[in-house]
């Protein structure tokens, strides 16, 4: 490899200018230090341009990864390593770790997690996502009164058709805290409709404090959110904690003055 120096000025430059056409940001930013590498480790050429075709790949994989993080629109960052494995002992571990190796996500099959409020379903939402994002797949964390929300608002512009269309392309939808609000009429059917897109194609992960019995009664229409459950519990993956311990009542940070929540639904949900 010929040292630095030795590369004539005008060929330098052109390179930093030809980089900076083809918009390889990183290998540009990181010429001058692999030139400087290649000099003090007398380098050949292949290894002098494997280390700047790296660093572009890096950077541009992080870069690929902060954009999937934002767009997924978490409200927070949680992970796997922050989960408190010991707490929740009626939490299926063994399913909660198989499930981290995304193969739910490339088979578009659907997660429910059905348990009273603490118990640590958002946690674990929020841990996937940010798994699926790190690996690659494009993620959508939304709470579902604000995509019931969103979804109803559509129905006044027209919209609904290309909301759908986008919810139904993303690899893993997080829909969160499906639990009592005041029901429309529309609300199943645009459920549905978004369910029906995603079905045997895209994973979808719910959870809800409430049994999927007690669907209807957030969505106002029991039948056809008898369907929705129908394509939903086909294939799915079920993590019942529906009788575990509420980290806001119990966990280590809770309050001894604070009130247990309750759990109003005692109907067992499937396992």
């Amino acid at each position: 490899m010929a040292k630095s120096r030795d590369v004539p000025p005008n060929q330098l430059d052109e390179l930093r200018r030809n980089l900076d056409r083809l918009k390889l940001r990183a290998m540009l930013a990181h010429l001058d230090q692999a030139l400087e590498d290649a000099t003090t480790l007398e380098q050949g050429y292949i290894a002098f341009l494997a280390n700047l075709v790296e660093r572009e790949v890096l950077v541009r994989a992080e870069e690929a990864t902060t954009r999937r993080m934002k767009s997924a629109c978490f409200p927070t960052v949680k992970t796997f390593d922050t989960f408190d494995w010991a707490f929740q002992r009626t939490l299926n571990v063994q399913l909660v770790k198989d499930l981290m190796n995304l193969h739910f996500i490339d088979q578009g099959r659907p997660v429910l997690m059905l348990g009273k409020p603490g118990t640590g379903k958002s946690h674990l939402s929020l841990a996937y996502g940010a798994l699926a994002a790190n690996r690659g797949r494009s993620v959508r964390f939304v709470t579902a009164k604000k995509l019931l929300h969103e979804l109803y608002a559509s129905l006044a512009d027209g919209s609904t058709e290309q909301l759908i269309g986008r919810l139904a392309r993303v690899d893993l939808l997080i829909i969160d805290d499906l639990r009592h609000i005041p029901p429309r009429p529309e609300y199943a059917t645009l459920l549905f409709d978004v369910i029906e897109a995603r079905h045997l194609k895209k994973a979808t992960m719910i959870s809800s404090n409430l049994s999927v019995k007690q669907w209807g009664t957030v969505l106002g229409n029991p039948a056809l959110t008898a369907s929705l459950v129908d394509r939903l519990m086909e294939r799915a993956y079920v993590l019942n904690i529906r009788r575990g311990r509420s980290y806001r009542t119990e966990g280590p940070d809770a309050s001894p003055d604070r009130p247990p929540e309750l759990d109003t639904d005692d109907e067992p949900a499937p396992s």
